[in-house]
């Protein structure tokens, strides 16, 4: 077990995301707190034993960069895009990948000698949301994930439900067009997949340019449109080139509708999108979502079936992968004797010009972020960089990486530091609170507080 930066032993956990385009590895302690993470492409060509071989490499470099090797692990869980046999620790298909069949969780645990938990990605980021991301408060949350595909997964109470053939939660293959639909990866005709994932828009601004329609897409990707990534999307969005706009309006509008499907079968008490398209273009998505959830004509008895946006973004599977690692070997982070928290610093000075922080002093704008960590505020997202006072949704996209329940911002001496509106909707539509007030009477907010907690401190003006 491993010695951890404030002096105590800590369980490390493995999270591993194995994709159709990246794996990502997160070396986790028990509170979520990522130690650190690792990235590699996934081998397109070959057979599975091209992708098992960059999945050890990654393994074994996110161990190594860390002096550390697999006896230093506690368990590992391991999510695929794909239908798996938990118990077997085997993949049964993986649609657009070439794992279908192979005993992935077998295979790692002989390799490793750790206990090694394996599921379905979509189904892990709903389990990594309802620990530590939107959902954390919810008994009850569908998570929706849309990019490349889309997937999803139910948990309630803590507890995936995986269904009777290990396939619930498969929200993208519920078929939404009976007449005249695409045919889906899966098989089937008229998928939501087909009709409201980044590759159904990629298709319809395919199909539309072809028919001679003109669109901005055509200069920024330089005449090939062949992939279209989802941050393109965004910047055509912005641009307000009119099919980005119309196509995705759709594409928005059946997800939207999706919501409702969802909210009338299962009715949870809440409904995270996430994934690559949705976290790109949420400004442009989100609110079209709203509006269609929000038009339904069938009441509930009580308050709930809302949406919210993933608060985790890329890190939802991997510590979805953790909450299943720990579950999988007797310590699920849902029940109260096993909940760990991160160890926060504490604030000891703050005046004009200065912050002490562990006892070290800082004359810069500083951010303690969720897992515990002390870093410099890096400017350069703010809506202002030169003076730093009006704080971006994108800055807090950085600022709140790990899962806060609530915001400090320290808005200075003079309290000048603001929130942008795009920064308000960011925290409201992750269900992140936020106490604002002059550094000086937040300083001792944040160390009284017990919440999974990050600050953004203003030292000056």
């Amino acid at each position: 077990m491993a010695t951890g930066a404030h002096g105590k032993k800590n369980r490390l956990y493995l999270g591993v995301d194995v994709g159709g385009t990246k794996i990502l590895a997160a070396l986790a302690d028990e509170s979520g707190a990522i130690v650190a993470r690792q990235r590699t492409s996934t081998p397109r060509d070959g057979g599975p034993e091209q992708v098992l071989a960059a999945l050890e490499h990654l393994i074994d470099q996110t161990l190594a960069d860390e002096r550390l090797d697999a006896s230093d692990l506690t368990a590992m869980g391991v999510a695929v895009p794909g239908v798996v046999e938990p118990k077997k620790g085997r993949i049964i298909v993986t649609p657009n990948m070439s794992l279908s069949g192979v005993a992935l969780g077998s295979h790692l645990e002989r390799r490793y000698d750790v206990p090694v938990a394996l599921g379905n990605d979509c189904n892990l980021g709903a389990l990594g949301e309802t620990w530590l991301g939107s959902a954390r408060k919810a008994r009850s949350v569908l998570g929706i994930f849309v990019g490349t595909g889309i997937g999803g997964g139910f948990v309630r109470k803590g507890r995936l439900w995986r269904g009777a053939r290990e396939a619930a939660g498969e929200i993208g293959h519920i078929v939404m067009k009976t007449e005249g639909g695409t045919r889906c990866g899966c098989g089937n005709y008229g998928c939501l997949e087909t009709l409201a994932s980044r590759t159904a828009i990629e298709n319809q601004i395919r199909a539309a340019v072809a028919a001679g329609r003109p669109t901005l897409l055509v200069e920024m990707l330089q005449g090939n449109l062949e992939i279209i990534r989802s941050n393109v999307l965004r910047q055509a969005l912005e641009a307000q080139d009119p099919l980005t706009c119309e196509v995705v309006r759709r594409a928005a509008e059946i997800l939207g509708y999706a919501c409702l499907t969802v909210r009338h079968l299962l009715d949870p008490e809440l409904i995270v999108l996430g994934g690559g398209l949705v976290a790109a273009c949420s400004g442009f998505i989100m609110p079209i979502v709203q509006n269609v959830v929000g038009s339904d004509q069938l009441p509930g008895a009580h308050e709930g079936g809302g949406v919210l946006l993933s608060a985790l973004g890329d890190d939802a599977v991997v510590l979805g992968a953790v909450a299943l690692a720990r579950t999988a070997i007797g310590r699920s982070p849902f029940k109260k004797k096993y909940a760990v928290s991160p160890t926060y610093p504490q604030i000891t000075h703050a005046s004009f010009g200065q912050i002490t922080i562990n006892g070290k002093t800082y004359t810069r704008d500083v951010v303690l972020t969720a897992d515990g960590k002390i870093e410099k505020r890096k400017k350069k997202h703010a809506e202002d960089p030169e003076a730093g006072h009006l704080v971006s949704a994108k800055e807090l996209e950085a600022v709140c990486q790990g899962g806060p329940e609530i915001l400090f911002l320290g808005t200075g001496h003079s309290d000048s530091l603001r929130l942008s509106d795009e920064a308000a909707r960011y925290l409201s539509h992750r269900s992140i609170d936020c106490f604002a007030a002059p550094t000086a009477e937040v300083a001792p907010a944040y160390n009284k507080s017990k919440k999974r907690k990050a600050a953004l401190l203003h030292v000056t003006c």
